[in-house]
């Protein structure tokens, strides 16, 4: 049983991680002049 949980966890983390750097590559690419609130 504890190995389904690790496998589970594993999986849920790289899902979370690769959704995550999907996100942040189309909204840089959304966006490409950065805007005045994050030149600082």
């Amino acid at each position: 049983m504890k190995r389904i949980m690790y496998t589970l966890m594993a999986s849920i983390v790289v899902l979370m991680a690769s959704a995550s750097s999907v996100f942040a590559c189309s909204f840089f690419a959304y966006q490409p002049k950065t805007p005045k609130s994050l030149q600082k």
